[in-house]
């Protein structure tokens, strides 16, 4: 039914199947896929000020009670030390050898008494936090805190390939949709397709989010966008999951699903994947939607 097909030289399932699998991408990284170099800045400067108090301790020889002090006299510091060792909670609970299971608290007080001023003393010290400072192996509380953020920010990865995929694939649908002047929202729930476009869609669970919904006035596409650059048995269940979710939204014949999804992770998994791009109407990766596939499947209804 898609024209492109044949100008791509596909006349078969399998041809089209195996295009795909061809032309998944080694990577969709951008420049700012690395650091979230605005987020972190933001985050340091939002305790900058107590980072430069607890400046003071730095190469303190009597450094407990010249903390005990502080914590006395800026207890808005206290917040601010689980950043230090990486960890953004403000409880963190440890299995002391000697004291048993400890629970330490850095919440934000006015006031801070003797006894919790001795716990966290204490844990500054065990975990190692206090040796650095009097050691001066840290110069600059601000700029190691900065270091600190960067290590943090890249667990986030993981996810920003997620968004990463999202925004390439918004930005082809943009596109489409601005040059046909179709209406389309992102993170759409049943509920809120329901309420913008007026229309029912059926879906397999109450707190589904498609990625995209699509409403050409005579049809509606909801639309799922995944990257997966590792293998794994989670692609497996992917597959199946959204095989199943496609027989369920062609019930209604004004409802298209479309999914995108990328990753030489697929490669892995390419048997699970070729029985749902054979049972399902759309599998596209980003490569087919530069090659109009997605553009033709939305303006010619199909």
């Amino acid at each position: 039914m898609i024209s492109q097909y044949t100008k791509l030289g596909l006349h078969t399932e399998t041809e089209v199947f195996e295009y795909f699998m061809d032309n998944l991408k080694d990577t969709i990284r951008t420049y700012d896929f690395f650091v979230a170099w605005d987020k972190i800045s933001e985050n340091v400067s939002q305790i900058e000020v107590s980072l430069n108090i607890l400046n003071y301790l730095i190469g303190k020889s009597d450094i407990e009670t010249e903390f005990r002090n502080l914590i006395k006299g800026h207890p808005e510091i206290v917040p601010v030390l689980p950043i230090l060792i990486a960890v953004r909670d403000n409880k963190i609970k440890i299995a002391d050898t000697f004291k048993g299971d400890l629970e330490y608290s850095f919440s934000r007080k006015k006031q801070y008494s003797d006894s919790e001023i001795d716990e966290i003393i204490y844990f500054s010290r065990q975990c190692g936090l206090l040796k650095i400072i009097e050691d001066k192996n840290v110069k600059n509380l601000v700029d190691y805190c900065f270091g600190v953020e960067v290590g943090l920010d890249t667990n986030a990865r993981k996810n920003r390939s997620g968004i990463e995929m999202e925004k390439l694939a918004e930005a082809y649908i943009q596109s489409i949709c601005d040059r046909y002047g179709y209406a389309y929202i992102p993170q759409a729930t049943a509920l809120k397709i329901k309420s913008v476009f007026g229309k029912t869609v059926p879906t397999d669970k109450a707190d589904r989010h498609f990625d995209f919904a699509i409403n050409t006035f005579s049809k509606i596409y909801l639309i799922e966008v995944n990257y997966y650059s590792g293998g794994g048995s989670k692609l497996k269940s992917v597959a199946g999951e959204f095989k199943s979710l496609f027989e369920l939204i062609k019930q209604d014949t004004d409802v298209g699903f479309i999914w995108i999804t990328e990753g030489k992770g697929w490669e892995t998994a390419k048997r699970s994947l070729e029985e749902t791009f054979n049972s399902t109407d759309y599998v596209l990766n980003l490569k087919m939607i530069e090659d109009g596939l997605l553009e033709e499947i939305i303006s010619k209804g199909l």
